[in-house]
């Protein structure tokens, strides 16, 4: 039950979304038939972010990155897997960027109200299914708060994928770099000169690292201990990692795993069935 539209329409509306897998481009007729016929159709919207990125990204990354790799992932998947792509919410939570110009965020709070009226209009409309797909990682703190609430509130299936998190390329990434980015470093900024190279400005890169062997049992990335941090607190520039051993060649690889991985997930959660609980047997 596809809409029956060719791959480019005369709106940019929808970015990299093919034109057929777009939510708003349905009647509300259209989305209602959707909903009665398949039980499995699922809705997924992507929650980006507008900030800073360091000297040499745009702000729009974390959407852009996002939005390209998603309709990639959509584009993959064959015509009865019905998953439609909202609107984005393009803004999220990027408060530890508030002291650099440009940035534009949500507090947590608001963040999660828009997401709770985004979800209950996704459940009236009769779905039960919905991906919180987040493309910024400082969205993550609140999602992992907020889905099961999502899911208590409208009764419907809530699942979340990190991009940041899934299609990893083992060796790709130099091991001190990846113990340390997380903002517009290697990985960042090869998938931008990958997707968008016109946005990117190397001339201006300039990128900041830390030696966590300096922290002694805790750091601000991924050990027992985790420093509450902000960006001014890691990088003069806003960049957080090496931005200079990036290249669009690793930024390709990096995106095709990332959406071929993204499409596989999406696929996995419309074919899902509700879990069936049993009794667990007794021994002896």
């Amino acid at each position: 039950m596809l809409k029956d539209l060719p791959p480019t329409i005369g709106t940019g509306i929808h970015g990299s979304i093919p034109p057929r897998r777009y939510w708003a481009y349905y009647t509300w007729q259209e989305i209602d038939a959707i909903a009665k016929k398949d039980p499995n159709a699922t809705a997924v919207i992507n929650i980006g972010a507008i900030e800073q990125h360091g000297p040499h990204l745009p702000l729009v990354t974390d959407t852009l990155v996002g939005m390209e790799l998603l309709g990639h992932a959509l584009a993959r998947l064959s015509d009865d897997v019905m998953v439609l792509a909202l609107p984005p919410t393009n803004f999220g939570k990027s408060t530890e960027h508030h002291d650099f110009p440009g940035t534009l965020t949500f507090s947590g709070e608001t963040l999660r109200m828009v997401l709770r009226d985004i979800g209950a209009s996704v459940a009236r409309s009769g779905f039960k299914k919905l991906v919180l797909l987040g493309s910024h990682g400082g969205n993550v703190g609140t999602l992992d708060d907020f889905f099961r609430d999502l899911r208590i509130e409208t009764d419907m299936r809530v699942f979340k994928i990190f991009l940041g998190g899934i299609g990893q390329v083992p060796g790709l990434v130099a091991p001190h770099e990846a113990a340390i980015a997380m903002h517009s470093g290697d990985v960042e900024t090869s998938m931008m000169r990958h997707l968008t190279p016109e946005l990117v400005h190397m001339d201006r890169a300039e990128g900041w690292v830390f030696d966590p062997a300096k922290d002694i049992g805790y750091s601000f990335k991924g050990n027992d201990v985790i420093e509450a941090w902000i960006a001014s607190d890691l990088s003069r520039t806003g960049a957080i990692g090496n931005p200079h051993p990036s290249s669009a060649e690793k930024g390709k690889i990096m995106c095709e795993a990332k959406a071929a991985r993204l499409a596989e997930l999406l696929e996995a959660i419309y074919r899902s069935s509700r879990r069936e609980i049993r009794v667990a047997p007794k021994e002896g």
